[in-house]
């Protein structure tokens, strides 16, 4: 295959819910990585995970739409909650916002398949 022949190939399709899961994992992976750094004292390799963490939880708090409903606003209080809990409040509560996320996750995860 030539390197042009890559660019004709069509696009990977990925349903909403799919992208969602990935959004978690990555929120998940990366607060992972920063609970291990900042227990090993390396809070300044921490701050990146967390503020990328925080701007995938935002960009998930920008795309809800509060006209359907109490999903979407139960929603934004957790979303409210996990950027509370990673560096937007006064201390950083990392177990409980990976508690909420994979909570969340795996309810998407629940509905994946029906």
């Amino acid at each position: 295959m030539k390197l042009h022949d890559a660019y004709r190939q069509p696009a990977a399709t990925w349903s909403r819910i799919e992208m969602l899961i990935a959004a978690f994992d990555g929120i998940t992976e990366r607060l992972e990585q920063a609970q291990e750094l900042l227990a090993s004292g390396e809070s300044l390799k921490a701050q990146p995970l967390l503020l990328r963490s925080q701007r995938i939880v935002l960009a998930l708090y920008e795309g809800l739409d509060l006209r359907y409903g109490k999903i979407p606003e139960n929603m934004q209080k957790l979303y409210l909650f996990v950027l509370n809990c990673i560096g937007v409040g006064s201390t950083l509560d990392l177990p409980a916002a990976l508690d909420v996320l994979r909570t969340i996750r795996s309810g998407l995860e629940s509905i994946r398949y029906t």
